[in-house]
């Protein structure tokens, strides 16, 4: 089987490589993404990390999204491990969002000894299959800072209950047993041990952003979706999926110009959303995609702020999709605040010479980061 590695970085044999270390193992539709760190003094020194192309697996370009069967998952996923020189054997491993279910609630009042009980016989009203079928967890938030318009006429999101206490208000995330068990399969094959599976929207919060007196919203531009979320005082409030990933950029200047994919994707990466006029017909044929998506994240925005009168101070993009050449400037325009691109990379302890590479490097591999931050 032909396939593309990208070798972004061949590990460093003088950190001791694999000594209580762990692999964040991103499975994308397009790439599988790993990341090794090794825990030293409260740092976390990265150690190797790689990406390979699923596409050529299924006899498609690099850069497609591919539905692979497990045992072509398991060669890729070999053949990344291998060619990375990862050695580590324990893993957290990524769960895509939507194959879970993440929603906030608001309950009474409730002390934490009853969560358990209250938490197990109200999850069945929100989780839309049966409770039978999925694993299910739960976090209860604290209090979050509160409105800073609120007043006598104005009181904070959520106002109190009959006995003049504040509503609990958890953070409910669910996941279906058969998407655990198909990667509780996968990981023995590759001779490792899964210490943990966790839902994509808090891997790439945990590596892209940081703690802010606002919230921020993280748009993580994926190949066949684009995942949203909002973090408030260092927790997801909210999270959201949109079916248009980074890839639709590329089939539609395929599709307009009548070139193969893989020079449509060429362009794409050289071209961007460029202020040229020779490049006007290319950001023409680009410009209804995002105007979509962009669209989507601004009602989930807009919703967010309206059930929790908090204003959005910062949007951070990720992913591979946030590469886009002029993608900060276009979504300044569609949002009118800050905008910035990740840099998931600066959680981490690594040699100066690598530090532009790993800037340009971050938004790719800001869930493989967060799964293996998890875990140390």
């Amino acid at each position: 089987m032909e396939f593309s590695f990208k070798s972004l970085f061949n590990g460093f044999d003088w950190l001791g490589k694999g000594k209580n270390s762990v692999l964040g193992i991103d499975i994308g539709t397009a790439f599988i993404k790993i990341i090794q760190l090794r825990k030293e003094k409260e740092r976390a020194i990265l150690e190797t990390y790689g990406e390979i192309a699923l596409g050529p697996y299924a006899n498609l370009k690099i850069g497609q999204a591919a539905k692979l069967p497990e045992a072509i998952i398991v060669e890729a996923l070999k053949d990344v491990l291998k060619e990375s020189n990862a050695n580590a054997k324990n893993a957290v491993v990524s769960i895509p969002l939507q194959s879970s279910f993440v929603t906030m609630i608001t309950l009474p009042f409730m002390p934490d000894k009853n969560a358990a009980e209250v938490l197990q016989m109200e999850a069945r009203r929100y989780i839309p299959i049966p409770i039978s079928e999925v694993v299910f967890d739960w976090w209860i938030l604290p209090d979050s800072v509160e409105n800073e318009e609120s007043d006598e006429n104005n009181p904070p999101a959520g106002g109190l209950d009959e006995t003049g206490k504040k509503p609990t208000q958890i953070l409910l995330a669910a996941i279906h047993k058969d998407t655990i068990n198909d990667y509780k399969s996968i990981m023995p094959k590759v001779n490792l041990k899964a210490k943990a599976y966790e839902i994509e929207s808090f891997s790439m919060v945990r590596s892209s952003a940081s703690r802010e007196s606002s919230p921020v919203a993280v748009i993580d531009f994926g190949a066949s979706t684009t995942k949203l979320a909002i973090v408030d005082g260092g927790l997801i409030k909210s999270s959201h999926s949109v079916s248009h990933g980074s890839q639709e950029l590329t089939l539609a200047l395929s599709h307009a110009l009548s070139i193969d994919f893989e020079r449509a994707e060429e362009m794409k990466r050289e071209i961007g959303l460029s202020d040229l006029p020779e490049h006007a017909e290319v950001v023409t044929i680009f410009e209804p995609i995002l105007d979509y998506i962009f669209m989507e994240a601004n009602n989930f925005i807009k919703n967010f702020q309206k059930k929790y009168r908090r204003s959005v101070g910062k949007i951070i993009l990720t992913g591979g999709g946030a590469l886009l050449k002029g993608l900060v400037d276009f979504s300044v325009k569609k949002f009118t605040i800050e905008v910035e691109i990740a840099d998931p990379f600066s959680k981490t302890e690594h040699p100066a010479f690598l530090v532009n590479a790993l800037k340009d490097a971050g938004p790719n591999f800001s869930i493989a980061l967060g799964l293996a931050l998890r875990e140390l």
